[in-house]
């Protein structure tokens, strides 16, 4: 059912980007509203001019973060350069989307992304965040633990957010070799992980957008 849903997405993007140009406003600072239509559209003008919102570490990002993402202890900077946070029911990782392996230039990345090149995703679905952002939101892991909204702010490297289940829970489907169900990620991990980026990003990306200036 969820590769039906890809696959008619893919068509239906493919039909609509064929001949036609995507109803994006000019850049502007503050960032414009987006057209919810872009969605269906591959061949956006993706800039690359801005600055990263945050150097991936939990010291970029809002003093009060453990109160605001309502985290069981205060967030820490990972080995792997990102912030991650403990929550009640797993962990939310916020990071940057660095290139893909093999890739020589972190240039027009997010376009991998957006056109849903990015691995194995077992669900994908492109999304307008904050009225002013580009985002994708894509289900994937080995049991479907793990749930990520990358969004385009302008830059090189996208602001990602992912939202994935307790390890202990994971590892314990992965050993009995059951897929935890794609509805219990749409219902509990993808709320997760974009609620964090709409909190975060008006305090990280004041006046952004993926047409901001």
């Amino acid at each position: 059912m969820i590769g039906m849903r890809f696959a008619w997405l893919l068509v239906s993007v493919a039909a609509l980007t064929a001949c036609t140009s995507p109803p994006e406003p000019p850049l502007d600072s503050p960032g414009p509203k987006l057209d919810p239509q872009a969605i269906a559209y591959d061949n956006l003008d993706f800039t690359l001019s801005r600055k990263p919102v945050f150097d991936s570490t939990c010291e970029t990002l809002p003093s009060n973060l453990q109160s605001l993402l309502g985290s069981v202890k205060k967030p820490a900077t990972g080995m792997g350069g990102t912030c991650n946070a403990d929550m009640e029911w797993g962990t939310l990782t916020i990071g940057l989307l660095g290139p893909g392996a093999g890739r020589k230039s972190n240039a027009r990345h997010f376009v991998d992304v957006w056109n849903g090149d990015r691995g194995t995703a077992h669900y994908f679905q492109r999304s307008i965040l904050l009225d002013r952002y580009y985002a994708t939101t894509a289900i994937s892991g080995e049991v479907n633990e793990s749930c990520t909204v990358t969004v385009d702010t302008g830059s090189e490297l996208p602001f990602e957010v992912r939202a994935a289940m307790d390890f202990d829970e994971s590892m314990a489907l992965t050993k009995q070799d059951v897929d935890q169900p794609i509805d219990r990620a749409l219902r509990e991990f993808c709320p997760a992980a974009r609620s964090a980026a709409e909190k975060l990003l008006p305090l990280i990306d004041e006046n952004g957008g993926s047409r901001a200036r």
